[in-house]
């Protein structure tokens, strides 16, 4: 019967959280795990400072879930966004409206910082409604309704 060794898979950079302990044999460690740089030997202080890591990751995602709640029940409340835009002749706007643009309103009407990453607009070249998605968390998201007017200007009326 061969012995079992405790290692600690190591994880990319981009995601620590994939970091996991794993029983494996002697010789698989010590000949290919350990040359290969994939993991090392788990010891009582590694192995504890990686539990301390996932309590840390699980309180800020705990965190993070709760100000999405908060951010997005405020969302909910606006319902609606109405940004107003110069226009020519067949009901198209000059430019194109941006998440930046949109960044900008919902900050104005929340107090809140968005990042435009989060913001899903489709292609908007004319004055109307439509509906952008925002998505907080994977599993916190919301829709608006985004109003574009026209701008009353003096050559218009």
């Amino acid at each position: 019967m061969s012995k079992k060794i405790t290692m600690i898979l190591k994880s990319d950079k981009d995601k620590p959280q994939q970091t996991k302990v794993i029983n494996v044999t002697r010789g698989y460690a010590f000949n290919y795990l350990i040359p290969q740089n994939i993991a090392e030997v788990a010891t009582p202080g590694k192995l504890k400072h990686l539990n301390m890591l996932k309590q840390k990751q699980k309180h800020k995602i705990k965190i993070n879930t709760e100000k999405a709640n908060i951010t997005l029940k405020h969302l909910t409340t606006i319902n609606k966004i109405t940004i107003k835009k110069k226009h020519g002749s067949k009901i198209q706007i000059f430019g194109q409206i941006n998440e930046k643009e949109i960044l900008k309103k919902i900050f104005e009407y929340t107090g809140y910082n968005l990042n435009k990453k989060q913001i899903h607009i489709p292609n908007i070249k004319t004055i109307g409604k439509y509906q952008i998605k925002i998505k907080l968390l994977d599993n916190a998201e919301t829709n608006l309704s985004l109003n574009i007017i026209p701008e009353v200007t003096e050559n218009n009326i």
